[in-house]
């Protein structure tokens, strides 16, 4: 799965639960990007990291989204 897929299914999946994806600016090291779910009052709910290049993501990166979202998503939540 690449960068581009993972965080459209995050913000379909943020949508759902009234949430919005916010990328945040300056944040990040190199091609790596720091994202933050925030509820309807602006408030941040957590945070993620995705790389920026068009490769295929580690498995290692997305079991951490996987896990990091879980309480949010509930568990597989990349599997639908």
């Amino acid at each position: 799965m690449k960068s581009a897929q993972a965080l459209a299914i995050v913000r379909k999946l943020a949508r759902a639960h009234h949430l919005v994806v916010r990328q945040l600016p300056g944040r990040g090291k190199g091609s790596h990007q720091i994202y933050v779910l925030v509820d309807s009052s602006g408030a941040e709910i957590e945070r993620f990291g995705l790389s920026g290049h068009p490769r295929e993501l580690s498995w290692t990166v997305l079991t951490r989204l996987e896990e990091r979202l879980a309480p949010l998503f509930g568990e597989k939540w990349m599997e639908r």
